[in-house]
C-alpha cells in the first residue's frame, strides 16, 4: 500500500500546492524507482491545472480525490492510486476532508509562514495532526518553514518559534520567484532551475521525507 504524505493548513496562500508538486517531482528525481502520485483534493484544482499544463514533462501522476467536498469516499480513492508514495494537496481550511486525510497519512506537513497570522492559524492543523497520531502512534508530522525571507527578523527567528509547537523540518523553504515561475511551465523546480537555492531546499525535504517513511529502492523496507 503506498504511503501517504498530507499537505494541512487552516489558511490559503501558505504553499500547500507548491510544495506538494515540487516535493513530489524532486522525490521522482532523486529515487526514479519510486511510483510518485499527487492526490488533489482542493476544490480549485491547482495542482492538476500545473501538473497536466506540462503534458508529462513534471513526472508524476496526478488524480482528483475528495471531489464530494468532504472525502466520504477518501480512503477508498487513495487505495486504487497504483504508486509507493502519495502527496495529497488539501484545501485552505481545517474541515472534514483534512481531517479524515489526517487519519489516512503516515506523514503530515504542515507548511507555516513567518507571519503571525501564519503561525496562529497553523495551530489548528498541529491539532489535528495530534488527535491523528494519539490515534495511531506511526503517524509523523513535521513543520515546513515556507515562504521565509531571511533577511527580515520574523524569518529568521521562524525556526525557533516552531520548535514550541512541534517538530521543524530540516529544510527551511524561502520565497523564490523560480518557485511559481515553475508553475508556467507545468514542471518541477528540479526541472525549471536545477541546482539553484530553490531545488537545494526542495531536495533536503525530499530527503528528508523519503527518510522518516522509510522508502527505498520504490518500496517502503
Amino acid at each position: 500500500m503506498a504511503k501517504i504524505v498530507s499537505l494541512l493548513q487552516q489558511k490559503g496562500g501558505v504553499g500547500k500546492t507548491t510544495i506538494s508538486v515540487h516535493l513530489a517531482t524532486q522525490i521522482k528525481e532523486t529515487f526514479p524507482d519510486l511510483k510518485v502520485a499527487v492526490a488533489d483534493a482542493d476544490p480549485q484544482q491547482s495542482a492538476t491545472v500545473w501538473i497536466t499544463k506540462g503534458n508529462g514533462k513534471a513526472g508524476v501522476h496526478v488524480f482528483p480525490v475528495a471531489q464530494d467536498g468532504e472525502g466520504k469516499n477518501l480512503k477508498s480513492e487513495l487505495s486504487e492510486v497504483e504508486a509507493d508514495l502519495v502527496i495529497m494537496d488539501l484545501p485552505p481550511a481545517i474541515a472534514s476532508v483534512s481531517m479524515r486525510a489526517a487519519l489516512y497519512s503516515d506523514l503530515m506537513l504542515v507548511p507555516v509562514g513567518a507571519s503571525a497570522l501564519d503561525i496562529e492559524a497553523a495551530k489548528t492543523a498541529i491539532s489535528v495532526c495530534k488527535e491523528a497520531i494519539e490515534l495511531d502512534a506511526t503517524k509523523q508530522f513535521l513543520l515546513v518553514p515556507n515562504r521565509v525571507q531571511l533577511n527580515s527578523a520574523a524569518g529568521r527567528e521562524l525556526r525557533s518559534v516552531l520548535t514550541k509547537f512541534g517538530p521543524v523540518s530540516e529544510a527551511t523553504l524561502c520565497l523564490r520567484v523560480a518557485y511559481a515561475d515553475s508553475v508556467m511551465h507545468g514542471i518541477g523546480i528540479n526541472k525549471f532551475a536545477p541546482s539553484s537555492p530553490a531545488y537545494q531546499e526542495i531536495g533536503m525535504l525530499a530527503e528528508e521525507v523519503v527518510r522518516m517513511l522509510k522508502l527505498k529502492g520504490g518500496r517502503s523496507s
